[in-house]
């Protein structure tokens, strides 16, 4: 008997002249998982678990739910393994000329270069933007009809959004942080101890040790390279990690209690905090419905 074929890497759910909307998944074990081939469209995406990312020519990052990886037609690119699920993620692509006037409001020279509009590799995700681009997948790849225009209009509401997060980080239209390689491998390695371990309360000499610094070198390198504690990283990963969960209906203290919060009141606060609403209240709105698409 022959293997059964392989399920397709992409599967698009939303598909207009001027967006696409599509999940990805690659398990380490496929072929395609090191090299998937060049990106085919102008996309942003947003990682639902942990992966190495390096684009041809840049250093590696770990791509996961805090962040927004952004990729240019054509991009060469290959990936390395964090989450033993391997990439699991969603994808936005836009029109190359609607992505070329986005950028130019913070980048005019983008105009010059519209070959490569996405100057920088990713973007930091702000929750709100996590849980609107969650809501509008699951929306759309429901089956239930929708707007073509309430969904395009969405997406363009999040590439600004990215947009203006990528430009807030970076410091310019191409000047990136400035970060020695040993910083970047620092930070990197601090991440993916922190995405194996998520819900361990680990301590911060341990992260230290697996990175080969002080806790204090530690620290300081973190939070200047990522504008964030070590700590405030971490809730940012188990909240969104959370929220996959508390939409499928497991049990809240449950969840609470696998992500690495004491308690459900813990639990209940951040997730709050964060998102700006409870667990249950996310719960009752089963099936994403008006989480915020407004």
């Amino acid at each position: 008997m022959r293997d059964a074929p392989a399920a397709p890497l992409d599967t698009v759910v939303f598909r207009s002249p001027t967006v696409t909307i599509a999940a990805f998944r690659c398990p380490p074990w496929r072929p395609e998982f090191a090299n998937s081939g060049p990106i085919q469209n102008d996309i942003f995406v947003f990682p639902r678990r942990s992966v190495r990312i390096r684009h041809e020519g840049g250093a590696h990052f770990v791509a996961d739910p805090s962040i927004v990886p952004l990729y240019n037609e054509g991009q060469r690119y290959s990936r390395g393994p964090v989450s033993p699920q391997g990439d699991i993620c969603e994808w936005f692509a836009v029109r190359r000329d609607v992505i070329v006037d986005a950028v130019a409001s913070y980048d005019p020279a983008v105009r010059e270069r519209p070959h490569r509009p996405l100057a920088h590799p990713y973007a930091p995700c702000p929750a709100h933007v996590y849980l609107s681009q969650r809501v509008l997948f699951e929306l759309t790849r429901s089956g239930a009809p929708a707007d073509p225009l309430r969904v395009e209009e969405v997406v363009m509401t999040l590439l600004g959004e990215v947009l203006k997060s990528a430009y807030s980080f970076w410091g310019g239209p191409s000047r990136p942080r400035p970060a020695s390689g040993r910083q970047r491998e620092i930070v990197e390695h601090a991440k993916v101890l922190l995405a194996a371990r998520l819900g361990d309360a680990i301590r911060l000499a341990e992260v230290a040790r697996a990175a080969g610094v002080s806790p204090f070198h530690l620290c300081r390198t973190f939070k200047a390279a990522t504008g964030s504690t070590l700590h405030a990283y971490r809730d940012r990963l188990r909240l969104r990690h959370a929220l996959e969960r508390v939409a499928s209906g497991e049990d809240l203290t449950k969840v609470g209690l696998a992500v690495g919060y004491s308690s459900h009141s813990h639990f209940t606060a951040a997730f709050r905090r964060v998102f700006g609403l409870t667990p249950s209240e996310a719960r009752h709105r089963s099936r994403w419905c008006g989480l915020g698409l407004g």
